[in-house]
């Protein structure tokens, strides 16, 4: 293998006893709909009830849509606008299940790797799933988002959770505590001395009038793993940018 195809993410990994398997996300297609993807990034509360709406996720949806604000609005006309719902004579909507992927998370990976490439990443590739064997075991990852720059990778797992943190609510701090563990695995497969380590998550994980953690106890896990967590405070655009370019430092 030549030094320059080492010097791609599939020959680093190659060399780490990994693979790709399939197709990753479709990079034409991210940035045909990468102004539908930065609308959902700029208003993602908004986008929530939207995306529960079109996805069936609460069964009283004409409350839902009733209650729609001038940004949700703007969302669900949007989608419909890119072909990916339809609604029924009856009032509820059809969605495919390519778009149920996007609607689902599938957004939040595609505006990973937008930023990604506009941080400056030498390559980037999301929603690819990663093939593996050690010490005669074998497997399979479906990694969010990976960049390289140089000889050096960087891993992102991204998760669309709930916007409002709810420190009572033990299935949202398990949720992210799983992804925390999870992106810290995905270091322990395929990461070597170098590499870097993130999970992007909508949820507002900091207390700006406290100007502290609203998860004391994940961020304090994250900063020993040495795995950097982007809350929802950064999903803006040119603080998302910033975040994900730190993998490529």
């Amino acid at each position: 293998m030549s030094n320059q195809s080492n010097h791609t993410i599939s020959g680093l990994l190659k060399t780490r006893n990994a693979r790709f398997k399939g197709k990753s996300g479709d990079v034409e297609l991210a940035r045909e709909r990468q102004q539908l993807t930065r609308m959902i990034e700029d208003n993602y509360p908004a986008f929530e009830p939207v995306r529960d709406l079109l996805l069936k996720r609460n069964p009283n949806w004409e409350k839902v849509e009733e209650d729609l604000c001038l940004h949700g609005s703007t969302l669900r006309e949007e989608i419909r606008r890119h072909g990916m719902c339809s609604k029924h004579p009856d009032g509820g909507y059809h969605v495919d299940s390519h778009a149920k992927r996007y609607l689902g998370g599938g957004w939040l990976e595609e505006l990973a790797w937008l930023a990604a490439m506009e941080a400056g990443a030498d390559e980037a590739v999301f929603a690819q799933t990663i093939g593996w064997h050690a010490q005669g075991y074998h497997g399979q990852n479906e990694i969010d988002l990976i960049v390289r720059k140089g000889s050096r990778l960087g891993f992102t797992s991204c998760k669309a959770v709930g916007s409002e943190f709810n420190s009572d609510s033990r299935k949202h701090r398990n949720r992210l505590m799983d992804a925390l563990h999870e992106a810290d695995n995905l270091a322990d497969h395929f990461g070597v001395d170098g590499d870097r380590v993130a999970i992007l998550v909508t949820a507002d994980l900091i207390d700006e009038l406290k100007n502290q953690p609203r998860y004391m106890s994940l961020m304090g896990k994250a900063a020993v793993l040495d795995v950097r967590i982007i809350p929802l405070e950064e999903l803006g655009w040119d603080k998302l940018v910033l975040a994900i370019g730190e993998l490529l430092e």
